[in-house]
C-alpha cells in the first residue's frame, strides 16, 4: 500500500486526497500538522533525502509526497490516478496550480 506525507492545511494535499478517495486508491496518510510523531518522521526523511533538495533550497515543505510500492518517494501523485486534478502539478517538492 502506498504511503503519503501531507497536511490538512495544504491545498495540494487536499486535492491529492480527494482524487485518491474518488478513485478508490488505498493509502496510508501521515498528516504532519496533526501529529508530532508524523512531523518528526517527515522531517527526518526531508532532511536526509536529496529528493527534497529543490524544496529545501526554496524554503518549501515538500508535500504531498507519495511512497510507491517499491519504496521510492515521488512528488508525482497524479501518476496514481486516472482523473487527477490537471491543474495541480508537483515537481521536486514544488507544487502549484497551473492553468
Amino acid at each position: 500500500m502506498i504511503e503519503v506525507y501531507g497536511s490538512s492545511m495544504c491545498p495540494d494535499c487536499i486535492e491529492m486526497k480527494k482524487a485518491f478517495d474518488i478513485e478508490g486508491i488505498e493509502y496510508v496518510y501521515h498528516d504532519i500538522t496533526a501529529d508530532l510523531k508524523e512531523l518528526k518522521a517527515f522531517l527526518a526523511l526531508r532532511d536526509s533525502s536529496d529528493k527534497f533538495r529543490v524544496a529545501r533550497e526554496r524554503g518549501l515543505i515538500g508535500i504531498p509526497i507519495v511512497k510507491e510500492d517499491d519504496g521510492e518517494w515521488t512528488f508525482h501523485w497524479q501518476d496514481f490516478v486516472k482523473s487527477a486534478g490537471a491543474e495541480s502539478v508537483c515537481e521536486d517538492g514544488v507544487c502549484g496550480i497551473h492553468k
